[in-house]
């Protein structure tokens, strides 16, 4: 089963109920590591490592449980670096903006989200982007019709055929299993003051934001 690393005060009890629901239903597990367990040594860097490697993506919920402690900052600095090569979605609550200046220099997706069952609706369908239950049954299947066509193709004196067959099939079963295209697609921006590239996901009518990168101003213009 796909996983999600989860990066999160404890204290953010309302904001996690949302993430906590758009996981029910889905095929994707969530890992919830809180700051403060790390910080009381009730969880080692080794073991989150491990879990971050093991996860599809990083998720960072940003709050001013985070901005507060000078030590939680640093731990979202930390994982991030260690997930760089992840897909890293920070989320900042649309009722705490301009509140947080904790900054993320890695990052693929910034999501400024409101506490709705619209934003519910929009986390659970970038959670389900994620499930791969369906890829590797889904490939065997494809891949074996594939063979059987190939075991055809090599009877009329095609000798690959078995081989290209089951090549093809893996690969169409993997295409037309991959829930990745149902991602809502946000819009790609570029920072003109750190030139840093991600994609934005945010409340309609919001037109200035935050880097989460340099944290400096920038006018969202669609």
């Amino acid at each position: 089963m796909a996983q999600i690393f989860m990066v999160h005060s404890q204290k953010d009890e309302e904001l996690l109920g949302i993430f906590k629901n758009a996981f029910v239903g889905t095929n994707v597990k969530a890992v919830f590591e809180s700051l403060e367990k790390i910080v009381k040594g009730n969880i080692s860097s080794d073991q989150i490592k491990m879990d971050i490697e093991k996860s599809r993506a990083i998720f960072v919920i940003l709050s001013q449980n985070v901005e507060k402690i000078p030590y939680t900052r640093d731990w979202v600095l930390w994982e991030t670096g260690v997930a760089k090569n992840k897909d890293i979605w920070v989320f900042e609550p649309h009722s705490q903006y301009g509140q947080i200046s904790v900054i993320t220099p890695f990052i693929r997706h910034y999501v400024v989200f409101g506490v709705s069952d619209d934003w519910l609706c929009y986390i659970s369908r970038i959670i389900e982007s994620y499930d791969d239950s369906q890829t590797l049954p889904t490939a065997l299947l494809t891949g074996g019709l594939g063979a059987l066509v190939g075991s055809a193709l090599s009877e009329e004196g095609d000798s690959d055929g078995t081989v290209l067959g089951g090549i093809g099939g893996a690969i169409l079963g993997a295409m037309l299993s991959d829930k990745s295209k149902n991602r809502p697609v946000g819009v790609q921006i570029e920072c003109a003051n750190c030139n840093s590239i991600y994609t934005v996901h945010l409340p309609q009518g919001l037109k200035k934001i935050r880097c989460p990168v340099c944290n400096k101003a920038i006018e969202i213009k669609i």
